[in-house]
Parts: structure tokens; C-alpha cells; sequence
């Protein structure tokens, strides 16, 4: 070969390579992900607390409620759930509606089914006062389960202000509020959020600044047992994505409110995806009337190459059922798909089950209804 055929053979062999290269860097660009799923209110009635006693042992135990769906729990990274209850610490104040007190254990049951992010920002979260506030939250710091929303003194909440979590590559704030706290008036030296839009712009800010990939706000709000967002709450939802916010999620109607994820411009010109559900219902409860009797498992995944994605939005109806039997008074969320069969365990009454059934369908149909996911130009019904 003489020197000008090695000298393209050279030239060649570095243009492969280099193109080899480039198509190698672009298959090998990862795609960081976090998987959320959100439930809607955990309450305990007085029904539920009969429900889950044992005077072999004078003690609570609410694992059970919670077993079927431990396994679609586990598909996510970020389990949440707005605890509407208090953990007070004194039989006495245990009751169900309308001053909410419940043992430890339920939280123990939490922590075992895999939640790991508790909302604790409610119109409950005062039902046993600030003692009561205070002590929920040091049981949840007990069993690690971080919570976001209430805070013990003023002093927690300037360093808490803004809850944090790094997973998978991702940086992603959660922020807690509620409309109120049914007429108790907060303590000074105790911390609850309220829905204040300056408060919101200025903690949304905060955690702007503080580098993360996406904001996910709770609210707790709307009209109790509406099937549809009111004015205030399509309100605050807008203001909160024009902030700069990209999920949120909303309880305290105890029914399904729709989901939309559309793309929005915020105040700072970003367009992006953004996902509001304007109430995730109930979760557990012993509300047993229609729309009420069942809630749903909602997940979404965050994931970000260049820019953020929301995708992968769906959910998974569960349903309440009372198992009553011989020496057997147990309450269970079902994840109704894996009960639509025969020879289930819990066996369900032909009754139960058409209601549960009813259930489904409702909650089928309204979501196909009222709730969109927008693709670019396109927008689908799910």
C-alpha cells in the first residue's frame, strides 16, 4: 500500500470511529426515573377502631386493613398518604368523627404496608390539640416515616420548611397545606399550613432555588363529598403551577375528583407537563355510602433526560370491604381487579360484590369523563 492509500485508510478508520462513538454516547444517555404512587384520606372511625382491638392483648392492630395492597404499593419509590387522624397517646382520646384520635399502631401499619411520605396538613390535624400535633409527628419521626405539612414549634418549621428527597438521580420538594382546621384556632408555638397564596409563592420559590427537578404540593381542599373541582380549587391548582409547581395532588372531598396533565407556561415562560388529581377520595374510612366506599391506587413517574416528564399516569381502584363472619369484624382495602373472580380471600357476598362492582364502574366512568392527559397537541381520555 503506498503512503496515500494509508493515509486514507487512516482518515477512514477515525471517521468510523468517531461516528461509532457519537451513536454509542447517544444510545448510552440515562433516563433518571422516580415512581410515585398517592393514596387519598386514612381515617379511622370509631367502627374501625372496634374493628382492630384485641382484648387478648388491649391493643390496636391494623396491619390487615392493609395487606392486599402492600404488593401495589411496593411498585413505587414515593409512597403517600394524608394521615387524617391524630396519634395522641391516651386511650381516652382515641374516637372516631368529629375529633379524630388513634393508636400508634396505625402508623406502625403505615410504615409495614411501605408508605414513606405521611401529609399530616388537614382539617383533623388539631382534633386532640397541640399535644396531640406534636406527638403524631414525634411517632412518625420514630419510625422514620417522613411527614410534611404540621410542624411541632416554629423553629422545626424554618429547618423543615421545604421537604427534600433525593432518589434515583432526582431532587424533588414536597410542600403540605389545608384549608383550615375546622375552627381551632392554631397554637403560636405549633406550625399547621394553610392554603395562603403568599405563603405557597414564597415556599414554592424557596424550593426553586434550592436546585430541585420537580415540586409536588398536597392540598386539602374542595367541597366535601362533590365529585367535581370548585372554583377555589381550579384556582389555587393555576396559581400554584404558574408558581412553578408540577404535581398536585388534592384530598378532603372523601370522593374521586378528576386528573388532567397538560402542558402549562408558568410565570418564569417554562412550558412543561403538569399534573394535577383534584381529590385522590378516600383510602380507608367507614364511610360505606356510594362514591365514598373505595378510592383509588394513583401513580405517575417522574423522569428527566434533558427535560422533566411527567408519564405513565394511571391508577388502580381499591375498595373497602367489612369482612363480617364468625369471631371476624376486619375492614380491608381490596384492589377490586384482583377480586372481580370467584374463590377470593376475603370471600365477598354476592351484594358486596355488585356494590364494589358499582364502585368500579362509577369510578370508570367519571374519570373517562372529566379527566384528560394532553400529549403535545393531542389530548386523551383514560
Amino acid at each position: 500500500m503506498n503512503f496515500r492509500g494509508l493515509i486514507f485508510l487512516i482518515l477512514i478508520t477515525i471517521k468510523f470511529l468517531n461516528t461509532n462513538c457519537a451513536s454509542v454516547i447517544v444510545r448510552e444517555e440515562k433516563i433518571q426515573e422516580l415512581k410515585f404512587v398517592a393514596v387519598g384520606d386514612v381515617m379511622v372511625h370509631s367502627t374501625q377502631l372496634t374493628s382492630a382491638y384485641s382484648s387478648k392483648c388491649d391493643c390496636w392492630n391494623f396491619k390487615p386493613v392493609f395487606a392486599k395492597v402492600k404488593p401495589y404499593l411496593e411498585k413505587a419509590d414515593i409512597r403517600i398518604a394524608n394521615l387524617e387522624t391524630t396519634l395522641p397517646g391516651n386511650k381516652k382520646q382515641y374516637a372516631g368523627y368529629p375529633n379524630f384520635g388513634t393508636p400508634d399502631s396505625l402508623a406502625e401499619a403505615l410504615k409495614e404496608a411501605g408508605f414513606n411520605l405521611i401529609t399530616t396538613s388537614n382539617n383533623h390535624s388539631l382534633d386532640t390539640g397541640k399535644k396531640g400535633l406534636r406527638r403524631t409527628l414525634e411517632v412518625l419521626d420514630n419510625l422514620e416515616l417522613a411527614h410534611v405539612g404540621t410542624y411541632s414549634d416554629p423553629e422545626e418549621h424554618s429547618l423543615k420548611q421545604i421537604h427534600v428527597i433525593e432518589k434515583n438521580g432526582l431532587k424533588v420538594a414536597f410542600l403540605s397545606y389545608t384549608y383550615g382546621t375546622n375552627g381551632i384556632l392554631i397554637p403560636k408555638d405549633v406550625v399547621v399550613n394553610l392554603i395562603d397564596k403568599s405563603k405557597i409563592a414564597e415556599d414554592i420559590r424557596l424550593a426553586k432555588s434550592m436546585q430541585v427537578d420537580a415540586i409536588i404540593v398536597y392540598y386539602h381542599f374542595g367541597d366535601e363529598y362533590t365529585r367535581l373541582p370548585n372554583k377555589f380549587q381550579k384556582e389555587i391548582v393555576d396559581f400554584s403551577f404558574n408558581e412553578g409547581a408540577d404535581v398536585v395532588l388534592g384530598g378532603h372531598p372523601h370522593v374521586l375528583q378528576p386528573y388532567e396533565l397538560k402542558f402549562i407556561t408558568d410565570k418564569y415562560g417554562e412550558r412543561k407537563q403538569r399534573l394535577v388529581i383534584y381529590s385522590l377520595g378516600n383510602f380507608v374510612s367507614s364511610q360505606r355510602s356510594r362514591y365514598k366506599n373505595g378510592g383509588i391506587l394513583f401513580y405517575f413517574t417522574i423522569a428527566k433526560n434533558k427535560n422533566l416528564q411527567i408519564k405513565d399516569v394511571f391508577y388502580e381502584p381499591v375498595y373497602v370491604y367489612v369482612e363480617y363472619g364468625k369471631g371476624v369484624f376486619q375492614y380491608h382495602i381490596l384492589p377490586i381487579r384482583d377480586y372481580l373472580g370467584e374463590n377470593t380471600i376475603p370471600p365477598l357476598t354476592k351484594s358486596e360484590k355488585n356494590i364494589m362492582l358499582e364502585f368500579l364502574k362509577d369510578t370508570e366512568e367519571h374519570f373517562k369523563k372529566y379527566s384528560y392527559i394532553e400529549i403535545g397537541e393531542l389530548v386523551e381520555n383514560r
